[in-house]
């Protein structure tokens, strides 16, 4: 009898060397990897305190880019010269070409616009114009 209850004891103390053992484990395995879940929120959330901040200095160049209202470039200049209309680069010095559209032919509205300088664009604005008012 002696002996069965020393095995028993035995087998029961084995048991709950093992349970504590799995217990002390899993406690340990699970402190190391909350510290390593910390670990990775904290990154994530500098990650995200980091995007968003670039995400401000964007907005912010598009509002500063937007109030300064870049105007493009024009290319040519109508201007009125001996009663014909007359292309002029940019500068409003350079003639580019002379055409043949007589100023009293074109709209009232048109020939102040080309008295004071009429802005076009690009060229395929240029060579639309000089299509749809010379003869």
């Amino acid at each position: 009898m002696k002996k069965t209850c020393s095995i028993r004891l035995l087998l029961v103390g084995i048991i709950l060397t093992a349970a504590l053992s799995l217990c002390l484990g899993f406690f340990a395995g699970t402190k190391k990897s909350w510290k390593g879940y910390e670990q990775r929120i904290d990154l994530l959330r500098q990650e995200k305190e980091k995007l968003l901040v670039r995400q401000q200095e964007e907005q912010e160049k598009e509002n500063t880019a937007e109030s300064l209202h870049v105007i493009a470039p024009y290319a040519y200049v109508l201007l009125a010269e001996d009663g014909f209309v007359a292309v002029y680069q940019a500068d409003r010095e350079t003639l580019y070409a002379t055409t043949g559209i007589l100023m009293d032919s074109l709209p009232d509205n048109l020939q102040q616009e080309i008295q004071e300088g009429k802005v076009i664009d690009s060229e395929e604005q240029l060579y639309s114009f000089l299509e749809n008012y010379s003869s």
